[in-house]
């Protein structure tokens, strides 16, 4: 009678998971940061009027008897025009690396052409496509079609122990491509979801393990199964290029639309700002009211909020920028993955 309570309870837990991990990914990953702004500014200004109601104090003291309201709007417009100079500074200076003379841009697409034309003679699956999306998958087939053949040839060999590994290896390469493959099957074509799609994909632990098999069983490798090997390992290593090439592209992307967003949003509330300081220093408030929240507590609220946003954008994005950095590390054949940090079964040494 235990063991269907323990499953109920397993998924009940994840259920309860998967409920909690996707709005979190929506947060960091996958949501709009248009749309992840305007959430952020709508809790800021709920929580400000939360705050200010069931903390009781006069708005009209404060703003009439101090300087302490127009002082932090003073210091956030300021604030503003230093910020939105030092973001689009940096753009500028990251937009100029892309100035080269004729000969390096030719350089460029002949690496480009050549890495292409070294993957098509491993995938033999004729010209690789030019879109980013459709060269992915291209990857991920090779990937899935030498993963057959491999599986083939170990569900024949006689050594037990190098048939167990080889299944073995086979098994996780087919569950990652198989993963990857859901992920992609997106109507949303944006650099973001392809990168996004494997972004969990440690390749460099399959690397590994493929170069182990290989040294550790060379003897008792047929020449089949060290070719397959070999290919794999070539193969994963320009998926791994694929895919920190696509880090490379997304990152300037982002900076891009961080610094068009924030001059179409800047102006407006440097503008707004201004107005805001004016009204206050001559004591002219809207009357209006909603929910019978104080109209000076609503109207310094909303005022802040805005005041406000243009960190809230940068603070959108950057939520998703640092959580790509964090899982797309510098290109490597090493892994930080806590499980292998932390492994017991580790390599020994004599």
């Amino acid at each position: 009678m235990s063991r269907p309570q323990t499953g109920t309870v397993a998924s009940r837990r994840s259920w309860s998971h998967r409920a909690v991990r996707r709005p979190v990914q929506w947060v960091l990953l996958y949501g709009s940061r248009r749309s992840l702004t305007l959430l952020l500014s709508a809790t800021i200004l709920l929580w400000l009027l939360v705050v200010g109601t069931a903390w009781q104090f006069e708005m009209e003291t404060l703003v009439k008897e101090t300087r302490a309201v127009q002082t932090l709007f003073n210091t956030l417009l300021g604030g503003i025009i230093l910020f939105v100079s030092v973001v689009l500074s940096i753009n500028i200076a990251a937009l100029s690396q892309e100035f080269a003379p004729l000969q390096v841009k030719q350089a460029e697409i002949e690496d480009s052409i050549g890495f292409q034309i070294e993957l098509e003679k491993l995938a033999r699956s004729g010209v690789s496509p030019a879109g980013l999306r459709a060269f992915f998958w291209f990857i991920l087939q090779a990937i899935r079609a030498e993963t057959e053949k491999l599986r083939t040839s170990a569900s024949t060999s006689t050594n037990q122990p190098l048939r167990d590994e080889l299944l073995s290896l086979a098994d996780r390469l087919e569950a990652e491509v198989s993963e990857i493959e859901a992920r992609l099957q997106t109507e949303n074509q944006r650099i973001s979801t392809l990168l996004l799609a494997s972004l969990e994909y440690d390749y460099a632990r399959d690397i590994n393990v493929t170069r182990r098999i290989q040294v550790e069983h060379g003897e008792h490798l047929r020449e089949t199964e060290s070719r397959l090997l070999q290919n794999l390992t070539e193969i994963l290593t320009f998926f791994a290029s694929g895919r920190e090439y696509y880090a490379t592209l997304y990152f300037k992307r982002e900076l891009r639309n961080l610094s068009s967003d924030l001059l179409v949003l800047s102006l407006p509330v440097i503008v707004f700002t201004s107005y805001v300081l004016l009204a206050i220093d001559a004591g002219l408030f809207p009357t209006w009211s909603a929910f019978g929240i104080q109209p000076r507590l609503l109207y310094i609220s909303l005022a802040f909020v805005v005041a406000l946003s243009p960190y809230v954008v940068l603070s959108s994005y950057m939520l998703r920028i640092v959580t790509v950095s964090k899982y797309s590390l510098e290109s490597t054949g090493f892994t930080l993955n806590e499980e292998e940090l932390f492994a017991e079964d580790g390599p020994k040494f004599d």
